[in-house]
């Protein structure tokens, strides 16, 4: 009898001591929980990136290599971030977004062919509207597949006409991070130099934030694709 009295009594101590220390856990279970939505938020928006970088880079290789058109693909894969309907003026709206988004949120930098390629493998070619210098696209599995140097010192790179005709591009994304108290944790520890060195691309989405008032983690992706047309710059 004594050790069932005991037992109870434990029992009753132990609901006590888990009542008295749950005010104390609720903040940690409530910002664990908003950092696990956050964390959804930022795998969406990654993954939406990286099919929306190949849309860019696809525009690109149609396109002389056209930041602008770059840019217009980015907007068309982003989009599905900004809807939120499927009525026509939903989707209207999506686009509208997007393209405002993709103006302010992001960088594209082509990678490949740089300004050194460029040079080095340029060709003067005439075109309706006059002369215009491109690395040509026509015939490349008959072209001369020799490599030559591309640039000198540390930046020195043996390249053919191949691979000055693959497109290579990144993208920086600042993804606005709108769930409160983990969007915080969060720029906390991607900017805090105690903890890890902040990127070049995160300092620019810093300045942004600075600018609007948000809070935003920079994303990057990359694409890689050959030319369907001849690359200008």
């Amino acid at each position: 009898m004594n050790s069932q009295n005991s037992h109870i009594w434990q029992k009753g101590q132990s609901m006590f001591e888990f009542h008295a220390t749950l005010p104390f856990l609720m903040p940690i279970i409530l910002v664990t929980m908003m950092m696990i939505v956050q964390w959804g938020f930022i795998y969406t928006s990654k993954s939406t990136l990286d099919a929306a970088t190949v849309q860019a880079v696809r525009a690109g290789t149609l396109h002389h290599g056209s930041v602008a058109e770059i840019r217009k693909g980015l907007a068309q894969g982003m989009m599905p971030l900004f809807a939120q309907g499927t009525a026509a003026t939903d989707t209207v709206t999506a686009v509208v977004r997007s393209t405002i988004a993709t103006q302010l949120q992001s960088q594209i930098r082509i990678l490949n062919p740089d300004n050194r390629t460029f040079t080095k493998f340029r060709v003067r070619s005439r075109t309706p509207r006059g002369f215009i210098y491109e690395i040509p696209n026509n015939n490349l599995m008959y072209r001369n597949t020799r490599s030559e140097n591309v640039g000198s010192g540390s930046h020195n790179r043996r390249l053919n006409i191949q691979d000055a005709n693959l497109l290579q591009i990144e993208i920086r994304w600042c993804q606005r991070l709108i769930v409160p108290f983990a969007n915080r944790v969060i720029n906390e520890i991607v900017t805090n130099p105690w903890l890890v060195r902040p990127t070049q691309d995160q300092l620019a989405c810093n300045a942004l934030g600075a600018a609007t008032g948000d809070i935003y983690l920079a994303l990057t992706s990359q694409g890689l694709m050959r030319m369907q047309t001849p690359f200008r710059m």
